[in-house]
């Protein structure tokens, strides 16, 4: 099972804003960077630069929240229930 990471929120939301808008242009790495407290655009380039090929781009980053929410209470029920359930055994 995948444990939800303050790092999982940045990967996220690094991808979404790479695929916004500012205007009628795409959000720079450099910006993204910056907003990530990197001093630069090398590592966002490194790992999100497959995003420049993607078409989709909108005024504003969308979550499917529906299901992300049903998502993460599965995750998180299921953490308390493997805690409660350890606490009795021990």
């Amino acid at each position: 099972m995948q444990h939800i990471t303050p790092y999982i929120f940045r990967h996220t939301y690094c991808a979404a804003r790479l695929q916004t808008l500012d205007g009628d242009a795409p959000i720079s790495p450099y910006t993204v960077g910056k907003e990530l407290g990197h001093s630069g655009d090398a590592l966002v380039r490194r790992v999100y630069g497959h995003l420049d090929t993607v078409r989709h781009r909108s005024n504003m980053v969308e979550y499917p929240t529906e299901r992300l929410t049903l998502k993460v209470g599965r995750k998180m029920f299921a953490v308390r229930t493997a805690n409660t359930q350890s606490r009795k055994i021990a």
